[in-house]
């Protein structure tokens, strides 16, 4: 195979978008530096141990959240910035506890 056909080759399977990696590294290097990124991290080891005790499936958890499966997934991989609405669906579907503030 001569080296222009090997180019040819290489451009044919060559993809038509521009890849994202870029703009993900960034994007998780700004959650780092913004901290929210180790909260989610937290949670979804937390909701990942509450499953297993509780012998939930994704698709139960995502029936009591009426969400996809999906998101439960993107929720378990840890790098989800969560709302408080999404935390607290999350405390009232596992009977657990999230978030706890003090007020004075």
């Amino acid at each position: 195979m001569t080296k222009k056909e090997a180019i040819e080759r290489l451009e044919k399977l060559q993809s038509a978008s521009l890849s994202s990696w870029r703009d993900e590294e960034v994007r998780r290097k700004n959650a780092k530096n913004n901290g929210w990124l180790s909260y989610s991290r937290k949670i979804a080891i937390k909701i990942a141990v509450v499953m297993k005790r509780q012998n939930l499936t994704r698709q139960d958890v995502a029936d009591k959240l009426c969400c996809s499966p999906q998101y439960v997934s993107r929720l378990l991989k840890g790098e989800e910035n969560l709302s408080l609405e999404t935390i607290c669906k999350l405390e009232n579907a596992l009977n657990i506890p999230i978030l706890q503030c003090e007020f004075a």
